[in-house]
């Protein structure tokens, strides 16, 4: 049996249900009782072949293939711009690495001055000159989590490391780094002091077979490594910024009744690269006069917040380009990537559930309407410098400064969000505000001493946890307070929906409902969420349970590495 023909089957049927009743009733109701009685009971002849077909297929694997949008690519606007300030810098970097002597290098610099886009250079010109047998880039962030940067730098030397300590995965890396006879690993956004040992480079580096480049914005981090030569990377000289500012704005910037406005309006980009970038991409082409009096006074009055190593300026072109998103739908799908944690590659099909879940998009229409529209979002914030292209497929990144940005933003009052992603929480943040306000919430769970018995959560939508596979034993009564709960996504956790937590049957409203890389047991109340569209058991181990039949008005349902192991 193919099983993704079978799962197709599913789909298939689901979308044709969904078809049929928006064209037999308005805006999905039913004020004919003889139609509304039709449909009643072809839904109980759909619920029994949904049963008989996932009967038919429950002893394969389950595995359903997101389809990707036809005309959809990728604009990314990140790459290096070769300016004489940052050309006499790389190769004195080239050279300080060609140094018998010098190990360990260091790019410094604040927030947004295009630290990690020199480094990507070097590691370029190095591979292209052989400079090196092996380059490899991780990413090493505020947060840090050593074994993501082992795997990182692992995965570019080859193999990956198959040691569960983080002492044996060392050795391992060691082994790797010693066997290429010549590596350069690149460590970008090093917040604090990092530990090289524990990662498994430093005896590498001492052995001659390795040198590191790392970038910070902390100067005092990179003296407390005792790195060997420090490299700081200034603003970009005055003729620079505006030729760069001239290339994102683009034609307008050579009108002459704008050229004055418009070098006011570069002016409050400070001559940082990404101010300049997102402001300039933010009015590229808009040739009224009035638009750039109203960007200049925007970027005046902006109040910036106090972000460690941030400009003021940086943080004030990103608020403004973010301000300057033609539409709603655009800023909340912006809004909804910092509910991940930095550096993360942002799956575009996460955003397209929610934007089903949380009817953001106007005119909401079928799935596959949304992930087009999705899709086109994505490639406008892009273009905008809002987001970044992934090196996976069908991701999205943040930089870390305009994550940063999104954060403080999110967080206002008006829009709602709570994001708490340090690893190792231990409780439930405490907050200078209710609960009663928030709209969204993502949360990092370590070894939690112990969940709220009741949140008070009135204006809640989204509830993202993600639990590291610590064995969690919800309360009983944790979702009682979050009845208007639209969108629910745990990651990593094990437990049963059975004993706990049994209040997931009171999210009546519940539209998506996301189970992914978790060890659950009893799912069977998810029978019980009647306005449920979308569910998914991406890489879980799950017993599929019968009531999923219930689900009449289900539009998706993700089996992508779903296992069952009873």
């Amino acid at each position: 049996m193919d099983v993704a023909k079978k799962i197709e089957e599913v789909q298939k049927f689901l979308d044709e249900v969904d078809v049929k009743a928006n064209m037999m009733c308005l805006n999905g109701s039913c004020p004919d009782l003889k139609l509304r009685y039709s449909l009643g009971k072809k839904a109980q002849k759909n619920t029994q072949a949904i049963n008989d077909l996932l009967k038919e297929g429950e002893k394969y694997d389950r595995v359903y293939n997101i389809k990707i949008p036809l005309g959809v690519k990728s604009t990314s606007t990140e790459q290096f711009k070769d300016f004489e300030s940052r050309r006499s810098m790389i190769v004195n970097v080239l050279e300080a690495l060609r140094d018998e002597k010098i190990d360990m290098i260091a790019l410094c610099g604040m927030g947004g001055i295009g630290k990690t886009e020199m480094a990507k250079e070097i590691a370029r010109r190095v591979k292209a000159d052989s400079l090196f047998n092996k380059v490899a880039i991780a990413i090493v962030s505020q947060k840090v989590d050593l074994i993501k940067v082992q795997d990182e730098i692992a995965e570019q030397l080859g193999p990956e490391l198959h040691e569960k300590t983080l002492v044996g995965r060392a050795s391992q890396l060691y082994s790797r780094l010693m066997d290429s006879k010549s590596a350069l690993v690149i460590l970008d956004d090093v917040w604090e002091p990092l530990d090289l040992g524990a990662i498994g480079v430093i005896d590498a580096v001492k052995q001659k077979s390795c040198k590191i480049l790392l970038t910070s914005r902390n100067e005092d981090t990179c003296n407390w490594m005792r790195i060997q030569k420090i490299f700081l990377i200034g603003l970009l000289s005055e003729e620079e910024a505006w030729n760069l500012f001239i290339e994102m704005a683009g034609d307008c910037t050579n009108t002459s009744d704008l050229i004055l406005i418009v070098k006011q309006v570069a002016n409050e980009c400070a001559r940082l690269p990404l101010a300049i970038a997102t402001v300039g991409r933010a009015l590229s082409n808009k040739n009224d006069k009035n638009e750039w009096k109203a960007a200049l006074q925007q970027l005046k009055m902006s109040i910036p917040q106090n972000i460690y190593g941030l400009h003021p300026k940086v943080y004030s072109s990103i608020e403004f380009s973010y301000n300057y998103l033609e539409s709603d739908e655009a800023k909340s799908c912006f809004l909804l990537c910092c509910l991940y944690p930095e550096d993360y590659d942002v799956p575009i099909e996460h955003l397209v559930r929610y934007g089903v879940a949380k009817r953001f998009l106007k005119g909401f229409g079928t799935v596959e309407q949304t992930r087009v529209d999705v899709h086109t979002i994505v490639q406008n914030l892009r273009r905008s410098n809002l987001l970044l292209d992934s090196s996976k497929d069908e991701c999205i990144k943040m930089h870390d400064v305009v994550r940063d940005v999104a954060i403080s933003i999110a967080s206002k009052e008006e829009n709602g969000f709570m994001v708490k992603l340090d690893r190792g929480l231990k409780d439930w943040p405490s907050t200078d505000r209710s609960y009663d306000s928030y709209t969204a919430i993502s949360l990092l769970l370590g070894e939690m001493k112990g969940h709220p018995t009741e949140l008070k959560c009135p204006k809640l939508q989204l509830l993202r946890l993600s639990c590291l596979n610590q064995p969690e034993t919800f309360p009983d009564n944790l979702f009682n307070g979050m009845k208007e709960l639209k969108m629910l996504s745990l990651q990593e956790c094990c437990f049963s929906l059975t004993s706990s937590p049994p209040s997931i049957q009171i999210l009546q409203n519940l539209r998506m409902l996301n189970l992914e890389d978790c060890l659950l047991g009893d799912v069977s109340a998810i029978g019980t969420l009647g306005n449920l569209e979308i569910l998914g058991f991406p890489n879980s181990n799950v017993v599929l349970p019968r009531e999923i039949g219930n689900l009449s008005r289900l539009k998706l349902l993700d089996m992508k590495g779903y296992y069952s192991k009873k």
